[in-house]
C-alpha cells in the first residue's frame, strides 16, 4: 500500500549527488513530471529517496485545467514533506526546468480536448438504492435546479430512512434533508429540510448510540466538527457539541470500537486538498473527552484513497473502511478497505473498487443498512435547464481559463 512511509525499496535507477532525490510522476524535472502527470495519469505522485531507498511516497490530484495551479500545488506539497520530514529544500536533488515550446503546445493543445470534453457534460448528483442481492440500481433523480448527493441510510420501525445533502445550483449552499425511501415506488417521500445554516453543510454521517440518534455534519466552512442530537427522529435536531474546533476538514466519519471512539476525517493545511490525506482522532468517550490527534502525521497521504466515502461496515468481527478515489477528479470512484490495525500503526488493505455503473459518471458516497445499499451518481443530464445553467456557468468558466492562458 502506499500508506507506508518506510517501504525499503533499492532503487537503481535513481542517481543524485546529494543525500535526498525526488520524483515527480517517475520524472525528476519537475515540469516534465506535471506534463505527464496532467495529461496520462490518474494521479500525480512524489516519491522522495534517500540513499537510493524510498523513503516517502505521496500522491495529489493535478488540475487538469491549469499547469501553474498544479506546479504551485506541487510546491506547497514538497513544501510540506520537508517541513513534516525535517528536510531542507535545498538537499533535495531534482530538475526544474521549463518545458520546451512543442511540448507547451502539445500540453496546451490535450488540456484544451480534456476541458471540452469534462466541461461541455451538464451533470447532476442524484441518489441510488438497491438491495443487496439485486444486480441494478434504483436511480432516484430529482429536479433539475438541485442536487442531492451524499446518502446516508437508516432502518427504523420497518422503514428506510435517508439522510442527504441537497443544494441548489442558484444558490450553491447545501443543507441536509432526510426523506422516507418508497422502495415500492422508487422514490423519496416525505422528505423535509433538517438543517440549513448559514454555510455549507454535507456528508451527514449519522449513527446510533445507547438508543439516541446523532449526526456530524461536514461544515468545513464552520471550521469546525460538530456533533448533533436527534431530538424527535428523524426531523427535529439539535447541536450538542463542537468535537473539534478551528479545523478545515470533510466527511469526518466516527468508528466505535470497544475500547475507542475514533474520528476519521480529511483535513486541509498548506500543502494539502481534501483530498490528499486522512488523519485520525481519539476520545475514549463521545460525549465529556476531548478528541485529540493519534498520529502527527497522516495515516494516509494518497489522493487515490485518502478521503472518506460513508460509515464503515462491520461484520463478522471485521471493519472496513470505504474510500474515495480522487486522482483523476474529484467525486471519481469508491474503495473497500480492510481495516487492519488502529493503534501502534494504522494499516489497511485494499479489497475492491466500486466503479460507477449504468451511466454514471462517478459516485463518492456509498453505505448499507439491514439490506439496502445506497449510493449517490453523477449523471449526465441535458435538458433545457441543465443546458441553460451549463452556457451560463461551465462553458463561460471555460472560455476564462483560456483567455487567462
Amino acid at each position: 500500500m502506499k500508506t507506508v512511509l518506510d517501504i525499503e525499496t533499492d532503487v537503481d535507477s535513481v542517481v543524485s549527488s546529494k543525500r535526498y532525490s525526488l520524483q515527480i510522476a517517475g520524472k525528476t524535472n519537475l515540469h516534465e513530471g506535471i506534463h505527464k502527470a496532467v495529461i496520462f495519469d490518474n494521479a500525480l505522485e512524489l516519491v522522495l529517496f534517500k540513499d537510493k531507498k524510498i523513503i516517502h511516497r505521496v500522491s495529489l490530484s493535478p488540475d487538469r485545467a491549469s499547469f501553474h495551479r498544479t506546479l504551485q500545488n506541487t510546491k506547497d506539497k514538497i513544501s510540506l514533506i520537508c517541513k513534516r520530514l525535517n528536510i531542507s529544500e535545498e538537499e533535495l536533488d531534482y530538475q526544474q526546468t521549463p518545458l520546451s515550446a512543442w511540448k507547451k503546445i502539445r500540453y496546451k493543445s490535450l488540456i484544451l480536448l480534456k476541458m471540452i470534453y469534462t466541461m461541455c457534460i451538464p451533470t447532476q448528483w442524484i441518489i441510488a438504492y438497491k438491495a443487496i442481492d439485486e444486480d441494478q440500481w434504483h436511480k432516484i433523480i430529482p429536479e433539475s435546479d438541485i442536487f442531492q448527493a451524499d446518502p446516508f441510510i437508516v432502518y427504523k420501525d420497518n422503514k428506510y430512512y435517508i439522510f442527504y445533502e441537497e443544494l441548489q445550483f442558484e444558490v450553491d449552499r447545501g443543507y441536509l434533508k432526510v426523506a422516507e425511501l418508497d422502495i415500492d415506488n422508487g422514490q423519496l417521500v416525505n422528505a423535509k429540510t433538517i438543517l440549513k445554516l448559514d454555510y455549507h453543510l454535507s456528508y451527514p454521517q449519522v449513527f446510533e448510540e445507547d438508543d439516541q440518534f446523532y449526526m456530524i455534519p461536514e461544515s468545513y466552512q464552520n471550521n469546525s466538527i460538530d456533533l448533533f442530537e436527534c431530538t424527535s427522529f428523524p426531523y427535529e435536531w439539535q447541536k450538542k457539541q463542537t468535537l473539534i474546533d478551528n479545523i478545515q476538514a470533510v466527511d469526518s466519519t466516527l468508528l466505535k470500537t470497544s475500547d475507542a471512539w475514533y474520528l476519521f476525517t480529511n483535513e486541509k493545511v498548506k500543502g494539502a486538498d481534501f483530498d490528499d490525506e486522512l488523519v485520525i482522532y481519539k476520545s475514549n468517550d463521545l460525549f465529556t473527552q476531548a478528541f485529540t490527534r493519534l498520529y502527527e502525521q497522516p495515516v494516509i497521504s494518497d489522493v487515490t484513497n485518502a478521503r472518506m466515502a460513508g460509515n464503515f461496515i462491520q461484520r463478522n468481527g471485521e471493519i472496513f473502511r470505504v474510500s474515495q478515489n480522487c486522482g483523476k477528479r474529484y467525486g471519481y470512484i469508491t474503495n473497500i478497505n480492510k481495516v487492519l490495525q488502529i493503534e501502534n500503526g494504522y494499516k489497511e488493505e485494499f479489497v475492491e473498487t466500486m466503479k460507477p455503473t449504468q451511466g454514471a459518471l462517478g459516485q463518492h458516497t456509498f453505505n448499507q443498512e439491514h439490506n439496502i445499499m445506497v449510493v449517490d451518481m453523477e449523471i449526465a443530464r441535458f435538458d433545457l435547464y441543465s443546458l441553460k445553467r451549463f452556457v451560463g456557468g461551465n462553458l463561460l468558466r471555460c472560455f476564462e481559463i483560456i483567455l487567462r492562458k
